[in-house]
Formats: structure tokens, sequence, C-alpha cells
């Protein structure tokens, strides 16, 4: 008799993690800090703003893709993260406390 093999559940994709949106939002606050609305960034970018738009929402993007958001924010891909690493801390640390 075969038995099927047991797998351990899998963590959903990052797209559905309640991190995502926090990652979002970083990337909306880079962009907010320059001071440009949408429009303005999109042709910072030379882009529409329609990608800026579908970029805050949840639109995938690549690394490259991250790092010219971050060029034309004034900053690099090591300041997004460390953005990223703080904002992710801060839930963590948040996330800890409020389960003890």
């Amino acid at each position: 008799m075969a038995f099927a093999k047991k797998t351990a559940p899998q963590p959903p994709k990052s797209l559905y993690r309640p991190e995502n949106q926090l990652v979002l939002g970083v990337l909306r606050a880079l962009r907010e800090r320059t001071g440009l609305n949408q429009t303005d960034f999109a042709a910072r970018l030379g882009r529409s703003q329609t990608y800026v738009s579908a970029a805050e929402r949840g639109s995938r993007l690549d690394t490259l893709q991250i790092r010219d958001w971050c060029m034309a924010c004034g900053t690099d891909l090591v300041g997004w993260a460390t953005e990223i690493e703080k904002v992710l801390g801060a839930r963590s640390t948040t996330k800890r406390k409020s389960t003890k």
C-alpha cells in the first residue's frame, strides 16, 4: 500500500503576505519625499503614471526597476533595503510584544 508523502504547508506567496503592504508603503514614501506626484515622478523615471500607480499598488518590480525608483528618489538599493528592514523590524517587534 502506497502512502502519500506529507509535505509541510507552504507559506503564502509574498504578494499575499501582510508585509508586502509595508514594502509598498516604503516605495510610495520614497516617491512622496521627492515632492512629486505620480505623474511628475513617472516623467522622471521615463515611465507612465499608470506604471507608478501599479507599482505602488503591488505590481511586481524587478531589481533594476527598484534601483531606478531609488535613484529617482535620491537614494540607492542599500538605503531602500535599510528602510524596508526598519519597517519590517518594527512590525516584528510589535508582533512579538502583542503575542506575549
